[in-house]
């Protein structure tokens, strides 16, 4: 039985009005405040660009900029190195054992962001596990500083983004037909050749996707780069909550929020032709 497209039109109504009131009001409210309109008394007339002038022209805010898109980069591609393995044998193997490692994989979307932030604070810190059992076994004699920069950062945020990774990648794995496998194999081809040359570039439409899932999510990861960062390490988030609630000032944070949403949109929409027009799988 068919659906008219009226009634067509009806189903598809609740789910324009989520994106409308969930997603494109907000961000047109946070792109008329950085342009100074206050909304609740907006007037055009005050519309200004000083504060996007004032994100390109100081270095500051740029290398905070540069410094979060670096960040994702080596989260993603570090998380993509870490996982292909993981989803590979998620996808392959039938061992009695896989379930176990499935839900050890899987665990981190359980706990959450917080708890696993508050769990590597715990790990890193001056007298946390780590520090505790080199001082046990004599290794040091002072506590390393393992707690904030770069190191905590990355090493938190692919244990957080490490699920999203692997997600895809079994999923495209599992598209791949085994007998292709076997049959370079019996061709003569080795395991890291098969791997390489016949697995990797099937996987590529699916660490593609991760990529891009892990890329956005560290860009907009607030929480744990300011717990495990430090005073020293600042991203675009952090730098929006400072303009926020230190600071005060709402239209460059609004600014700041613009230009992260516009880089993010701008990175998924290459990801995405780059992918269809290759037609990776």
């Amino acid at each position: 039985m068919s659906i008219g497209a009226g009634a067509g039109a009806l189903l598809v109504l609740p789910v324009l009005a989520i994106i409308g009131a969930g997603y494109l009001l907000p961000g047109l409210v946070l792109f008329a405040m950085s342009l100074g309109v206050v909304p609740s008394r907006p007037d055009f007339a005050v519309v200004t660009i000083e504060h996007y002038a004032r994100l390109l022209g100081d270095i500051y805010y740029a290398r905070i900029l540069g410094y979060t898109l670096l960040l994702g980069l080596i989260v993603a591609t570090l998380t993509a190195i870490l996982a292909f393995p993981a989803g590979y044998y998620l996808a392959r193997s039938e061992h009695r054992l896989t379930p176990a490692f499935a839900v050890l994989t899987f665990a981190p979307l359980a706990v959450g962001m917080n708890m696993l932030t508050l769990g590597w604070m715990i790990i890193l810190g001056r007298n946390g596990l780590i520090n505790a059992t080199l001082s046990d076994l004599g290794i040091v004699s002072q506590p390393l500083d393992l707690l904030y920069g770069w190191t905590a950062v990355i090493v938190g945020m692919i244990h957080v983004t490490f699920t999203f990774m692997v997600l895809p990648i079994e999923a495209v794995v599992r598209q791949i037909d085994p007998s292709v496998e076997k049959a370079a194999r019996i061709l003569g081809a080795s395991r890291l050749r098969v791997m390489l040359e016949i697995v990797l570039p099937l996987s590529l439409q699916g660490i593609a996707a991760g990529f891009l899932i892990v890329f956005l999510q560290v860009c907009g990861a607030f929480v744990l780069p300011l717990l495990l960062g430090g005073q020293s390490f600042t991203v675009v988030p952090v730098a929006i909550w400072e303009q926020m609630t230190v600071l005060s000032d709402r239209p460059f944070a609004a600014a700041l929020s613009s230009c992260l949403i516009l880089i993010s949109v701008v990175v998924m929409v290459i990801q995405l032709r780059v992918s269809r027009d290759r037609a990776l799988v």
